[in-house]
C-alpha cells in the first residue's frame, strides 16, 4: 500500500483524470453521479474540483489511512440526530444541522459527493449517509464507493495519512430537503395492502419470522411486508451485488417491477442500505425512518408472524 501526502497524491492522480469538468445535472436531466461508484471511477475522478469525498470513521482510523483528498465524517456527530431519552434511535438530523455540516465539509451547490465507509462491517452506515444526503436534497449528486476504503486499500491504490486536507467552508450550499424520501408511520399504514406499493423488510429473516428476540415491544414484521434481508444484496467484502443479481433477488422476493417501495429495518440503518440497493436499480423507494422500533411500540399497528412472548 503506497502512502503519500494528500497534496502529492492528488497531483499524481490528476494525471489519470481526463481534461474538462463534468457538468452538474439540472432537474430533469441525467444525474451528476450514479448512486454507486467503483474504485476505478474514483481513481479517474479524484482530482476534479467539484468532487467531495467524505470518509466515515473514527479520527484515529482516518489518520492511519484514507482515500486521498477525503474529509473525515463522524457518523454519530455529523450524520444522525442526537439521541434523546425515550426517543427513537438513528433519526435524521434537522435540515439546518445537515446544511451546516455539509458546508463545513466544503460541499457547495455544484458538488458531487462520494461517501466512503472505513471498515468492512460499516457499509450500512454508508447507506444511511446516502439516504440522509438524498433526503437533504442531494439526490443525483451523492454516491457510495462500492467496497469503501477497504477495497481501495486492498487494491493497492494511493492512501493518504494524517488529519486530511484542510477545507474552506462553503457558503453557496442551500439545502431543500426532499421530505417525501422519508416515509412516516402514517405513510406506511397507508401503504399496507395498497395495489402498486410494497413494504420491504431489510432485516435478517430470523427477525422477520420472530425467531430471535429483537429487544423491542413486539416481534414479527409489518403487515404485508416482504422479506429481503440486507445481507443478501451484499457480497462478503461489503460491495453490492451486481445489478442483475439485485434485480433477481428483488423479483424472487415477490416485488413487482413497477411497484413503489418502502424500506425498513430495526432502527433505520440496514433499511437505508436496502434503500441504496433499490436506488441503484432505479426503483421508486422511500425509507421508513422510524422502522420497527417505532412500529413495535404502537400496539394499534398491525404486525404479522409475531410469536407469543413470556
Amino acid at each position: 500500500m503506497r502512502r503519500r501526502s494528500a497534496t502529492a497524491l492528488l497531483v499524481a492522480l490528476a494525471a489519470f483524470a481526463p481534461a474538462g469538468a463534468q457538468a452538474v445535472a439540472r432537474p430533469g436531466t441525467a444525474p451528476a453521479i450514479e448512486p454507486l461508484v467503483t474504485t476505478e471511477w474514483l481513481q479517474r475522478e479524484i482530482a476534479r474540483p467539484d468532487l467531495v469525498i467524505l470518509q466515515l470513521g473514527a479520527a484515529e482510523d482516518f489518520a492511519k489511512g484514507h482515500v486521498p483528498g477525503a474529509v473525515a465524517l463522524d457518523y454519530n456527530r455529523d450524520v444522525i440526530a442526537p439521541a434523546t431519552t425515550g426517543g427513537l434511535r438513528v433519526e435524521l438530523p434537522s435540515g439546518d444541522a445537515l446544511q451546516a455540516m455539509l458546508r463545513a465539509k466544503g460541499v457547495t451547490a455544484t458538488s458531487r459527493v462520494v461517501v466512503v465507509f472505513d471498515q468492512p462491517a460499516a457499509f450500512t452506515r454508508a447507506g444511511r449517509t446516502f439516504f440522509t444526503l438524498e433526503w437533504g436534497g442531494l439526490a443525483g449528486r451523492v454516491a457510495v464507493l462500492d467496497g469503501g476504503y477497504p477495497k481501495w486499500a486492498r487494491e493497492q491504490r494511493y492512501v493518504a495519512t494524517g488529519a486530511g486536507r484542510r477545507v474552506a467552508p462553503a457558503a453557496s450550499l442551500t439545502l431543500a430537503p426532499e421530505t417525501a424520501r422519508r416515509a412516516t408511520k402514517d405513510d406506511v399504514v397507508a401503504t399496507i395492502g395498497k395495489a402498486g406499493m410494497r413494504i420491504v423488510d431489510a432485516r435478517d429473516t430470523v427477525f422477520y419470522q420472530d425467531l430471535r428476540d429483537n429487544q423491542m415491544p413486539r416481534g414479527g414484521h409489518i403487515a404485508s411486508a416482504v422479506s429481503l434481508p440486507f445481507s443478501t444484496v451484499t457480497n462478503a467484502d461489503g460491495t453490492l451485488r451486481s445489478r442483475d443479481e439485485l434485480a433477481g433477488l428483488v423479483s424472487a422476493a415477490g416485488i413487482g417491477a413497477d411497484e413503489s417501495l418502502v424500506s425498513y429495518c430495526h432502527i433505520g440503518v440496514q433499511g437505508s442500505w436496502m434503500y441504496l440497493a433499490l436506488r441503484v436499480l432505479g426503483r421508486d423507494v422511500r425509507m421508513y425512518d422510524g422502522s420497527f422500533e417505532e412500529w413495535s411500540r404502537d400496539a394499534s399497528l398491525p404486525v404479522e408472524g409475531a410469536k407469543a412472548r413470556p
